[in-house]
Formats: structure tokens, C-alpha cells, sequence
């Protein structure tokens, strides 16, 4: 049995009785090995700048370096969230990202405790019917454009 179980979309089941979507996809396992891949990388980085620093230039990447994985690490394990049911009334809004063309958008649930969970939609054409499936159950979408990418402006 592999950890690496392949890129798939999200499958969405919207059950109307609970009131909860069910998201099915391999999102636990692909930021369970970002995490640690980051924390390995800052401990090697760690004894590259204990043991021998050639350049000033050289410890300030690493250094930089540092410092943007464990950005990416507190917002992985504080910011957003892998979990696979999500009652309706959890879900603040739908924030649709458009990246760099239209035809280039992302999904992402922001929740009311201030989490966030992304969702993987490999195929453009299904995000509309997503959209409009959130607008069905109530549920606010809002559009966003490459301006405000940043996880700060969310």
C-alpha cells in the first residue's frame, strides 16, 4: 500500500437530510508529506547554517528559506483543515479563486472557525456545477481574482 495514492478531484455529496457535505479526496495524505518534507527541510537547513555558513548571502536564503516553510507549516496545521464531513451550517462561504485565466479557477470553503478547506477540482468545467450547487443550499459564493491571493487577504 502506497501513501502516495494519486491526484484526484474532490467527489462532493451534498446530503440534504444531515445537512453536511461529504468531501471525498487524498487531501490528509498530501499535506500530511508537505509537512513533514517541510520539517525535514528546515532541520537539514538548520545544521547547514550550525555547521558552516560560507556567504552572508547563502545564510540569508536559508534563513528566508526558513522562515517561508514555517509560515507554510502554521497555516497548514492552524489555517485551514482536511476534514472529510462539513456540516452546512459550518460553512461561511464558497470562495472561487480565479488564478490566472478565467479558465483557471480554484475552490476553497471557508468555514466559520476561521479555517479554511480547499477543495482539488481536476476538471474546469465541473467548478460551475459546483457553484451553483453551493447557491442551491444557500450558501454564499464569493469570486476572487489573482489581486488577493495572499492567505492574509482572505
Amino acid at each position: 500500500m502506497s501513501v502516495l495514492k494519486g491526484r484526484k478531484s474532490s467527489v462532493l455529496r451534498f446530503d440534504t437530510e444531515k445537512q453536511i457535505l461529504s468531501i471525498e479526496d487524498h487531501l490528509r495524505s498530501y499535506r500530511m508529506m508537505q509537512i513533514v518534507l517541510l520539517c525535514s527541510s528546515i532541520l537539514w537547513c538548520t545544521v547547514i547554517i550550525i555547521n558552516d555558513i560560507s556567504s552572508f548571502w547563502l545564510g540569508f536564503l536559508i534563513g528566508a528559506y526558513i522562515a517561508v516553510a514555517l509560515f507554510a507549516i502554521y497555516y497548514y496545521l492552524f489555517k485551514s483543515t482536511v476534514v472529510k464531513s462539513i456540516p452546512f451550517n459550518e460553512i461561511e462561504e464558497l470562495i472561487s479563486i480565479t488564478l490566472f485565466s478565467k479558465n483557471d479557477r480554484r475552490l476553497t470553503l471557508k468555514l466559520k472557525s476561521e479555517r479554511y478547506r480547499n477543495l482539488i477540482i481536476m476538471n474546469q468545467s465541473d467548478i460551475n456545477l459546483i457553484i451553483d450547487s453551493f447557491k442551491e443550499m444557500a450558501i454564499p459564493v464569493r469570486e476572487r481574482t489573482t489581486f488577493n491571493l495572499l492567505p492574509l487577504n482572505f
